[in-house]
């Protein structure tokens, strides 16, 4: 059958090859390779040359009304029924359809009953950690994203950014600037945060100073918990007073150490943990410390990195805190 099939639709078989086809069609347990063979063809061929809708929506009726009776299965067996009461109670008919036809009904039918597409939903892009060549870290919030010579080969650091970022900027005698848009904010050694998603562009200082120019010759030098908001129409600086790290709710379960002093960063782990963290040695309180932690760390593990990276040894201490011994860097 299936040769008959392809021969038919290639218009080369002969009368006989017909005959012996249609004989086959009307035969109830072929009904399974006929759906399999039409949706072959449908998935290989579109058509080139449609019979005219007009005469083959004429020429269908005359066929519905040959079984005025029967009623139509679901949409699923719809093209099986039709070709049914096509082979069994007109074969006159049949003769006188051609592949165009029979290609321009499964084509129709086919986009009458497949349902469209949803739309894909796209994965949110998680955060993401930098480091740059000079040491500075950037932590891009969700869908941010930077433009920048990897290799800050110029007289400044420069960047472009899109999104929000933290940005936690090494010391140089390069100045540090970000663009976003017409506003730059220029820093040399720093920690802060840009939001370029909203209406009115933020920028919050965690600490150090920051300068923030909209392009027609008005600034503002910020420090630590303070924040300008930038109206992106008319480009107007307002700078007010806010708590920083509430600012930036989303950065809190990331911590960037990028050359802080050890006692800076156990300030920071007793803040965020709400535990007691001490250094037995005042002398170790200076020792620096570099270190990215972006995957929910525990405090141990935080505290076993920190201590590991200055010679360090530490122990767990009652009500959970922990101790760090030694003579550190020193």
């Amino acid at each position: 059958m299936t040769y008959l099939f392809h021969r038919y639709y290639e218009k080369t078989s002969t009368p006989s090859e017909r005959e012996e086809l249609f004989q086959l069609l009307s035969r109830p347990e072929n009904d399974e390779l006929l759906k399999e063979l039409i949706d072959e063809t449908w998935s290989q061929n579109v058509p080139s040359r449609l019979q005219d809708p007009q005469t083959a929506n004429r020429i269908l009726q005359y066929i519905i009304q040959q079984q005025p009776t029967a009623a139509p299965p679901a949409n699923h067996h719809r093209l099986i029924w039709y070709y049914r009461l096509f082979s069994r109670y007109a074969a006159a008919v049949i003769l006188l359809l051609s592949v165009s036809f029979l290609t321009w009904y499964i084509y129709s039918s086919h986009s009458a009953t497949t349902a469209p597409r949803l739309a894909e939903v796209p994965k949110p892009v998680p955060d993401q950690c930098l480091t740059l060549a000079d040491g500075s870290k950037i932590l891009l919030h969700k869908d941010a994203h930077i433009d920048f010579d990897p290799a800050f080969s110029g007289k400044t650091r420069e960047v472009t950014l899109v999104g929000e970022a933290y940005f936690d900027i090494r010391h140089d005698t390069r100045p540090f600037i970000v663009h976003t848009g017409p506003i730059t904010t220029t820093v040399l050694g720093t920690a802060f945060n840009i939001n370029a998603h909203d209406k009115d562009l933020t920028i919050t200082v965690l600490k150090g100073k920051v300068k923030v120019d909209n392009g027609t010759g008005d600034f503002s030098i910020l420090k630590r918990d303070e924040q300008v908001m930038v109206d992106m129409v008319n480009h107007k600086l307002k700078k007010v007073q806010v708590d920083a790290n509430e600012e930036i709710a989303w950065k809190k379960p990331y911590l960037l150490f990028n050359d802080v002093s050890m006692k800076e960063a156990v300030d920071e782990l007793r803040q965020r943990f709400h535990a007691n963290v001490t250094l037995t040695n005042p002398a170790s309180e200076n020792c620096h410390v570099t270190a990215t932690f972006t995957q929910g760390e525990s405090l141990e593990k935080i505290v076993k990195v920190l201590s590991k990276i200055n010679n360090m040894d530490y122990k767990l201490t009652a009500g959970g805190g922990f101790e760090l011994t030694g003579e550190g860097c020193n």
